[in-house]
């Protein structure tokens, strides 16, 4: 099995394998960190279209060579583009024109929209992948001590994968192989999940500041709901943790909510209502009770 190691005991460039770094994230960055800090790899270039924003590298790599031309990037094993998703493909086109990268260069990128078929190989020779890490990269300092332990979707050219599973363990991630062609669909459910919660949490504190309760004691209403909730989604399915009263069929309780809901609060009620319907057992009876309740106008 080809692996990030063999690569380099075959080719004799270096006794650990290099990473340029092109654009320095959130992501990026923080990876970039972690990989440097287990002496596993060599970090050894930067580019950033923003020079300066990429001199905080500086502070946890010292060595590190920041460019301000991409073309100046010394040859590496590794490229890892940390550009946003728009850029990818744009960015992918222009490291392809350096006359160092062989079969054995492995092009990557972060996206966990998009696949590593955005990467664009010119000489149609360089390994091609991604490495997603399921993780919010809120702040990168937070980032660095919190991401080992976390999923981490990878997928590419066959003779990728181990070296992108290898890049994932360095880093104390546990990796999860997936099918370019569904990076979209799996994409979608990570932002349902992750930034629509963050959505649903002020849709729910915006409601009872309304009512003029205390802004501490808003969150800390809704904040521990949902945590309650996601402690039961760990031991218990989606069915068997829901509660309230969709579940109980209580349509008396959802006309009283649905009247005391502005309208621009009922479109966002009523489709996360459709949905929980979907989780109940109800009879179709009193499913098409509260069906009914949730298309009545005004609120």
């Amino acid at each position: 099995m080809t692996d990030i190691f063999t690569i380099h005991t075959q080719t004799k460039k270096s006794s650990i394998p290099r990473i340029n770094i092109i654009g320095t994230g959130k992501v990026a960055s923080t990876l970039a960190v972690i990989w440097h800090q287990s002496k596993q790899v060599s970090i050894q270039a930067a580019w950033n279209r923003s020079f300066t924003a990429a001199q905080h590298l500086k502070n946890y790599i010292p060595h590190i060579q920041l460019h301000k031309q991409l073309h100046t990037l010394p040859p590496a094993d590794i490229l890892a583009i940390g550009v946003s998703d728009q850029a990818i493909e744009t960015i992918s086109k222009q490291i392809n024109q350096a006359d160092w990268i062989t079969a054995d260069t492995l092009i990557l990128h972060f996206s966990g929209a998009l696949s590593s078929k955005v990467l664009v190989t010119n000489k149609q020779k360089a390994l091609t992948g991604s490495l997603h890490p399921v993780f919010a990269f809120a702040k990168i300092e937070t980032a660095i001590n919190t991401l080992a332990g976390h999923l981490c979707a990878i997928e590419g050219d066959s003779a990728a994968l181990p070296i992108l599973q290898q890049l994932a363990q360095i880093a104390k991630l546990n990796s999860f192989n997936i099918d370019a062609c569904q990076k979209n669909r799996y994409h979608a459910a990570l932002t349902i999940s992750a930034n629509f919660l963050v959505t649903l949490n002020a849709y729910a504190r915006n409601i009872l500041t309304s009512l003029s309760l205390p802004q501490n004691l808003a969150e800390d209403l809704v904040n521990q709901l949902m945590q309650q909730n996601l402690d039961q989604l760990k031991i218990m399915s989606p069915a068997e943790a829901l509660t309230g009263p969709i579940k109980r069929g209580d349509s008396n309780t959802i006309a009283h909510h649905w009247q005391a809901l502005k309208p621009s609060e009922q479109i966002i009620y009523k489709a996360l209502a459709e949905q929980t319907l979907n989780l109940s057992t109800l009879s179709k009876d009193k499913y098409q009770q509260i069906l009914q309740i949730l298309s009545l106008k005004g609120g």
